[in-house]
């Protein structure tokens, strides 16, 4: 009897650890891990729009990102007669400034960019149906961009993302005010709206 024990041992955990393996398979393949697994991002990866005083080519650049993680985007304030980015430039590589792991993008060289120094701006996100799904108030750029991560709780469809009081720079205030022709301090707040698609895969 003494000779059988042994190997009735190895037979149970042998069976005791495929049972584990399989479990472990299951759970790889699972609904949940496959969402967690899924990527976001916007429609097109470069949009722009000139702000609505016309001092900015307001440009957002999205990369994509895991679900948890939210979306990844970078708003970028360009010179309002810079020319705007139809695609990627020849020698584009993934983008620096988006630096999780399971982010990519666009990097446009800086020759290419004419940045317009901005002290804060707010920023809302909205639905479809007009639900806000984000807002940021006294976002501060440095040096004319900076990277969004934004939660949208799975949200995907259309957006509207909404920049609002953008306010310049001490530095550039008098000439912009020289520009627009005003000497109320208002008149070069600006803004700019875009309608665009967070997409997953």
């Amino acid at each position: 009897m003494q000779k059988l024990f042994f190997p009735i041992v190895i037979v149970v955990l042998i069976s005791t650890f495929a049972t584990n393996l399989a479990f472990a398979q299951l759970s790889v393949d699972s609904p949940s891990d496959k969402k967690a697994l899924s990527i976001m991002g916007l429609s097109s990866p470069l949009i722009h729009k000139i702000s609505d005083r016309g001092i900015y080519n307001v440009t957002i650049k999205s990369g994509q990102s895991s679900l948890p993680s939210g979306l990844n985007f970078e708003i970028v304030f360009l010179n309002a007669t810079s020319p705007s980015l139809s695609g990627p430039p020849s020698g584009a590589e993934s983008n620096a400034t988006l630096d999780s792991p399971e982010a990519s993008g666009l990097t446009v060289p800086s020759v290419v960019e004419h940045t317009v120094a901005v002290k804060s701006f707010d920023v809302a996100i909205t639905s479809n149906d007009g639900k806000e799904l984000v807002k940021k108030t006294d976002e501060i750029p440095r040096g004319g961009r900076i990277l969004e991560n934004v939660n949208l709780n799975g949200y995907t469809g259309n957006i509207t993302i909404n920049l609002y009081n953008i306010v310049p720079d001490s530095d550039i205030k008098e000439i912009l005010k020289n520009q627009l022709k005003t000497s109320n301090e208002t008149e070069v707040i600006d803004s700019a709206k875009f309608q665009t698609v967070v997409v997953k895969s």
